[in-house]
């Protein structure tokens, strides 16, 4: 073989190597970043479904517990969880994610006072405080296992009973003054049999 024919056969072989590179290669999926998944997470919220979302919130809030990303999940969780529209919300449940929240938020937050309500709101229609403040209790003994210290806040209390105790307690009443209207009634049944007897009494001959 000439030099010259080498020397075509090694820009021969060059080329197709350039062109083997340039060849596009197969797309490859890049996976979302946080803040694609937080609007994610918040768009399928906002279409009705309420167990995915809450689902994703939940595993961005434990993922970005620090970041503004991670409370702004932890906040939409737990407000799910109270929706009345969510068929399957379990007030305990978002009453101890707002527990988890406020206890971890700064005093100066501009979501504190929103969160306050919405924890209230939850005992008020109903929410335990032993169950929430038991899933509390769990939550900060994983966090302690992971060596991250968490600012404890003082919980708003409730100024009066549930809504659901106040329920239970015009039931009750409602329930008293029936038996005791039946109680009146058959003691006014009673004295009108009595009296009859007697008017009976008085006109025999």
């Amino acid at each position: 073989m000439s030099p010259w024919t080498k020397t075509v056969a090694t820009l021969a072989c060059c080329l197709v190597s350039v062109l083997g590179c340039a060849r596009p290669r197969p797309h490859q999926a890049v996976p979302p970043t946080p803040e694609q998944r937080l609007v994610g997470a918040l768009s399928v919220l906002d279409s009705g479904q309420y167990a995915p979302a809450t689902q994703e919130l939940q595993a961005l809030a434990q993922t970005y517990p620090e970041l503004p990303l991670g409370r702004q999940a932890l906040l939409s969780a737990a407000a799910a969880e109270l929706d009345p529209r969510n068929p399957d919300r379990q007030l305990d449940r978002g009453a101890a994610l707002m527990t988890q929240y406020l206890e971890s938020s700064p005093g100066d937050d501009w979501s504190h006072p929103v969160a306050q309500t919405l924890y209230l709101l939850s005992l008020e229609l109903g929410a335990t405080v032993e169950r929430a403040q038991q899933a509390e209790a769990d939550a900060a003994r994983a966090r302690a296992q992971a060596s991250r210290a968490v600012a404890r806040a003082e919980l708003p209390r409730l100024p009066g009973a549930p809504v659901t105790a106040r329920m239970a307690d015009l039931e009750h009443d409602r329930d008293r003054l029936a038996a005791r209207v039946q109680e009146l009634e058959a003691g006014t049944a009673q004295l009108q049999r009595q009296e009859l007897k007697r008017v009976r009494r008085t006109l025999r001959p």
